[in-house]
């Protein structure tokens, strides 16, 4: 993170932003995750979080339109205004012991979350300049290590009180990322959408727009074949929080502070891998990228076949290495080539995918439990994971190296 980066007032508001938000995602997650093990087990989890986060799916193609065709902040305000009341509602569901109220809220939560990406992205774009948008991308990337630390620590002391008052907590901090968003500068949309034609005019519009974004994929295979690899991390990313607790508290025998601490080691090693990843030269970025995507599942699949609480976090600590650089990295090369009236739809459609793959993982998850182990479905999504990665080198990343060389020069 350097000066001229973070000179600008309305960049580090943004960071800021993307901060308390980053937090209080890992502290709901972890405290989320506490309280439905506690009083209902791994099974009840997976299924709260499948029943959470599955409606955004839907929403997310029409976030990223939404982030390329409307003011920013506005937009994003009022999703984290939803954000705020939908986590106040899980706290009273989690108080009043209902594991359904806690699920609908979370789908609202979820829900209004999924215009922040793509948005985010594009607010950021407006920003910084061409030259910074690599910097840029690894310094927000390293928020997920630093905030992951930070959302641990604070979910697992509080969750160890009251995992009730960790969820409100998660509430505040979302609070306090609607104030910050409101003191940046707003930049205008990229394609602004017509406010004087009728509404079938605009339905017909909105989805030539939508059409308009998935064809973008398919005109920039640099972009499509980020999106492919985005599948391999969806096999892992479904049911990672469900998987991590469940096999650390169920098959480990570990407590609210084995899980904050493992979650303190994921978060350090992310950040280590934002910063080690930042240092890296453009020829190196695909090669990396692609290794790291295999080094990321076969660690995974590590962290289930080690026998007890240290193996298990070194493998996690190789595992989110890994993650840290691909997370610097990722936007980046999936934005390189994509012209600026397409970054939302392209980011929304590569979150979607993953997302999509994600869910899918849960769902499975959710019902081989009743026929398998914890430990042998985390081992084949590593090993699934891993041949997805190994899959795309093979048979797009090679070929793409020579696009991405061309997209930019190196900076001086």
């Amino acid at each position: 993170m350097r000066r001229g980066l973070f000179g600008d007032r309305d960049v580090r508001l943004l960071w800021s932003a993307t901060a308390c938000l980053s937090a209080a995602f890992w502290m709901l997650q972890i405290s989320v995750a506490l309280h439905v093990l506690a009083v209902a087990g791994t099974a009840a989890l997976a299924a709260v979080q499948l029943a959470g986060v599955l409606p955004a799916l839907l929403l997310t193609p029409v976030a990223g339109l939404a982030a390329d065709r409307m003011r920013l902040r506005p937009l994003l305000l009022w999703a984290v205004t939803a954000q705020t009341v939908a986590v106040a509602g899980m706290a009273v569901g989690a108080w009043a012991g209902s594991l359904a109220v806690l699920a609908v809220c979370y789908a609202a939560q979820s829900f209004a979350m999924a215009f922040w990406p793509a948005a985010r992205q594009q607010w950021l774009y407006g920003l910084v300049e061409l030259e910074s948008r690599q910097k840029a991308n690894a310094a927000f990337g390293s928020l997920g290590g630093i905030m992951t630390i930070v959302g641990a620590i604070a979910a697992g002391l509080v969750s160890a009180w009251s995992t009730v008052a960790a969820i409100g907590g998660a509430a505040a901090l979302i609070a306090c990322d609607a104030m910050i968003q409101a003191r940046v500068r707003e930049t205008p949309p990229v394609k602004p959408a017509a406010t004087n034609e009728r509404i079938a005019t605009r339905v017909r519009v909105f989805m030539a727009g939508l059409r308009e974004g998935f064809g973008a994929t398919r005109r920039y295979p640099l972009a499509r074949s980020v999106i492919w690899i985005g599948i391999a991390w969806g096999f892992i990313g479904g049911g990672y929080t469900v998987m991590l607790s469940g096999h650390l508290v169920d098959d480990l025998g570990g407590d609210a502070v084995t899980v904050a601490a493992m979650f303190v080691c994921d978060g350090l090693a992310v950040l280590a891998g934002t910063i080690l990843a930042g240092r890296l030269r453009r020829a190196a970025h695909l090669p990396v990228w692609a290794v790291c995507y295999v080094a990321q599942g076969l660690a995974w699949a590590g962290f289930f076949a080690a026998p007890g609480l240290a193996g298990a976090a070194a493998c996690l600590a190789v595992m989110r290495l890994s993650s840290g650089f691909i997370i610097a990295l990722d936007t980046t090369i999936l934005l390189e080539t994509v012209p600026a009236e397409f970054r939302g739809r392209v980011t929304s459609i590569h979150v979607t995918t993953y997302n999509a793959t994600a869910r899918l993982s849960l769902a499975v998850l959710g019902a081989a439990l009743g026929w398998a182990t914890l430990t042998a479905l985390g081992m084949a999504a590593g090993l699934l994971a891993t041949a997805t990665g190994i899959a795309w080198w093979l048979f797009a990343g090679r070929r793409s190296q020579a696009a991405y060389r061309e997209a930019a020069p190196d900076p001086a």
